[in-house]
């Protein structure tokens, strides 16, 4: 399953560049990043309207799912 594998590589990253930001993971590649939400899921939908996205927000605190 795709997902779950852009999970793990999202795991397995240091993307404190990012703290403060929404990301949207694509086949373990970042394709739109962002401070709104609303904006990387527009995003992608224009780009990518038949793929599934991780979408998930950069912390600097530990976040627990």
């Amino acid at each position: 399953m795709q997902s779950y594998a852009d999970y793990e590589w999202f795991l397995s990253r240091d993307l404190s560049r990012y703290s403060g930001k929404w990301l949207a993971i694509i086949d373990k590649n970042i394709v739109s990043s962002g401070v709104n939400a609303e904006d990387v899921i527009k995003e992608v939908r224009e780009k990518y309207p038949t793929k599934k996205p991780l979408i998930t927000k950069i912390t600097d605190k530990l976040t627990v799912l």
